[in-house]
């Protein structure tokens, strides 16, 4: 499937056509990692639609296994999701150990004095077979207790440490649980280095698109909910991911890349190219699983839900003796078989419906599975018609040729796979450089002793004191907004981040806060959940009861006569992270709109007094000028196809600065006042 649709999209190119549009249907999304891995390895672009195909992507599981971890201590998977994982790397042995501590745990007080026998036996019979200890709790554990404890001896020297590191790692973002939502997300994806990872991977194609995606629909949940937990964000994410199965989406076609959803998500959508994958029994028509209807323990009765009248009826009333009862309870499966049946025909239609130009069906009698699978009844059905060629028998494969494969596996699975001698490489080349670089620049010579990393350090800092300097470190995330301080004053700034002063909540600052939030909500961009402004009587009581209310709505005023009141904007307060000189510069965009043309225009909205001098416009061009680098590296974009302007709502002033600098000005800027960056 991969090859075919390298093959058209080849095709595409050499003839000097459009890229084709393109997709595959899946019955479910099981199946989809699969699929995505060999499009990766064919060189097509593809991208899996909607949040649950979100939710699969591996920085994301890594990222949603660690927020599982910080709420439940019985998430035990998410946290051997951690573990196994490509940063910590613990082994199956190492992890069984843990296992065991934690079943120690279970029978010992909070002192580890060990319960009574009595006590135990009651506190095994109250909870569910398999729960008997916690694996975070035993992480917990393992990261405090004493060297040379006598629990710790089963664990390897470097899986110790390991899980020591992981678990003061966790300790420390527990700390940080009263922070808002947003933040907290944002913080344990910086702590688990996944905006790094997914940067140095050269085989990732989308970059940070899909932290980037999953922050959206963080703050979309936050700023819906009026008490957003995480608790609550952990629910939300997995109902809406079986929501996200269920309904149409509304996500346009892409040309050139081919997208990944479920055939409940096609509904109303057109693709030049469509495959639909997996068209074997038991899969597509999937197996009926309904059995006895609402008359199963915990259902339901069907009279009392919405869509009755589409289900079908048990006659039970009236019946006075069993043999009537059996017989209407076997009609009614045997009705409730026919719809399953018939809805599994409809959604069939559905996916080979969406093609414009070209459809691709494809099965395979093995796929993991224990026995073969034959050929879909719909694929029968067109080998009938001769609407496709005959379909292959299955009599040359009566053992699954993936039974070998399946028998052997290396772990852990190590995360560089076949990259690793190009990464080592590669990094002893870099080593090496530094190493050259420093001993060229050392006025002694030969080095001879241990200390001189030390030294270096110390007569550096020395020498920074006498020339004024402070030896303060720079963080390693910028913010855009702040950039022009760094250039124009980086003693003032060094200052500020030896001695941080907490600053006053500003009535300006708020107000600022209060019209960005009514923006963003106006253009209903807060993520895939439900629009904020679906309800107009369910908006922030800030935004209509508040102090800034009256300032509040005559900016309001002002922004609906301005020329962007009846754009609908592409991306609304989205974060990028640029990487730069050694840093990560965050730009968070206020707002984004492409015209036909595909030209596009970052706008940025300032609730405060427009600059006074073409000295200040200067400096403040800057924020504008990484805005507009940040978005075309993240979009693939020349950054001569990006404008980026400020809009001064209290003023009604559009402000456009004559140039903006390039990625060299900027570098040149930021090394001429931060030498030590």
């Amino acid at each position: 499937m991969a090859a075919w649709f390298a093959d058209a999209l080849r095709s595409a190119r050499r003839e000097g056509r459009e890229p084709p549009t393109a997709a595959i249907l899946f019955r479910s999304r099981s199946t989809m990692p699969s699929f995505g891995a060999a499009l990766e390895a064919a060189g097509v672009p593809y991208r899996i639609l909607g949040l649950g195909g979100l939710l699969a992507q591996p920085e994301i599981v890594d990222l949603v296994s660690c927020l599982r971890v910080l709420h439940d201590p019985q998430a035990g998977s998410a946290l051997i999701r951690l573990l196994a994982g490509a940063r910590w790397r613990i082994g199956l042995a190492d992890i069984a150990a843990l296992r065991d501590v934690a079943r120690w745990l279970f029978d010992r007080d909070h002192a580890l004095g060990r319960l009574d026998d009595e006590v135990r036996r009651k506190l095994r019979s109250s909870v569910a077979a398999g729960e008997d200890g916690s694996l975070v709790d035993a992480l917990d554990f393992v990261a405090t207790a004493p060297e040379g404890h006598g629990r710790l001896a089963a664990i390897s020297p470097d899986g110790l440490q390991r899980m020591r590191a992981l678990g003061r790692e966790l300790t420390g973002l527990r700390r940080h649980g009263g922070l808002d939502l947003v933040e907290l997300v944002a913080l344990v994806q910086q702590q688990l280095r996944l905006d790094l990872e997914v940067t140095a991977n050269d085989r990732n194609r989308h970059g940070s698109a899909y932290l980037h995606a999953f922050a959206e629909e963080v703050a979309g949940y936050a700023a819906a909910e009026e008490q957003a937990t995480l608790g609550g964000l952990l629910g939300w994410l997995d109902a809406a991911a079986r929501r996200d199965d269920l309904g149409p989406r509304q996500d346009e076609a892409e040309r050139g890349t081919v997208q990944l959803l479920t055939v409940h998500g096609s509904k109303g959508l057109e693709w030049d190219l469509v495959a639909v994958p997996r068209l074997v029994e038991g899969e597509f028509p999937g197996s009926f699983r309904e059995g006895r209807g609402w008359t199963a323990f915990g259902q339901l009765p069907f009279p009392f839900r919405g869509d009755a009248a589409e289900l079908p009826e048990l006659g039970w009333q009236g019946c006075e003796t069993q043999k009537e009862v059996d017989e209407q309870l076997t009609r009614f499966k045997d009705a409730l078989d026919t719809r399953h049946h018939a809805e599994e025909r409809r959604l069939v239609y559905v996916a080979l419906t969406r093609a414009r130009s070209a459809l691709l069906l494809s099965g395979a009698y093995w796929a993991g599975q224990s026995r073969p699978r034959g050929p879909s009844v719909y694929l029968r059905e067109l080998e009938a018609l001769g609407a496709i060629p005959a379909l292959p028998e299955a009599t040359a494969l009566e053992e699954d040729p993936l039974d070998e494969a399946k028998r052997s596996l290396a772990w852990p699975v190590d995360p560089l796979g076949e990259r690793r001698a190009r990464v080592e490489t590669a990094a002893a080349a870099v080593r090496s450089a530094i190493a050259g670089s420093r001993g060229a620049a050392d006025p002694r010579g030969d080095r001879t002793t241990d200390w001189d990393t030390e030294i270096d350090l110390l007569l550096a800092e020395r020498e920074r004191t006498r020339a004024g300097a402070a030896a303060t470190s720079l963080p390693t995330r910028v913010p855009a907004s702040r950039f022009k301080d760094y250039v124009s004053d980086p003693d003032a700034v060094a200052a500020e981040l030896r001695r941080p002063m907490p600053q006053r909540p500003y009535k300006a600052t708020r107000l600022g806060t209060l019209f960005h939030r009514w923006v963003e909500q106006r253009s209903g961009l807060t993520g895939l959940g439900e629009s904020i402004d679906g309800v107009a009587s369910e908006r922030d009581d800030e935004l209509e009861h508040g102090p800034e209310a009256a300032a509040l709505a005559g900016l309001q005023a002002t922004f609906e006569r301005s020329p962007w009141a009846g754009l609908a904007p592409s991306e609304v307060e989205v974060e990028v992270h640029l990487p730069f000189d050694g840093r990560i510069v965050v730009c968070k965009l206020d707002a984004v709109y492409v015209d036909g043309s595909g030209r596009c225009q970052i706008v940025d909205w300032k609730t405060g007094p427009s600059p006074r001098s073409d000295a200040e416009l200067e400096l403040r061009q800057l924020q504008l000028a990484l805005y507009r680098l940040a978005y075309a590296r993240w979009k693939g974009l020349d950054p001569a196809l990006v404008d980026a302007v400020f809009y001064y709502v209290g003023e009604d002033r559009i402000l456009r600065p004559e140039r903006l600098d390039d990625e060299a000005a900027l570098l040149a800027r930021w090394r001429a006042a931060v030498p030590a960056a």
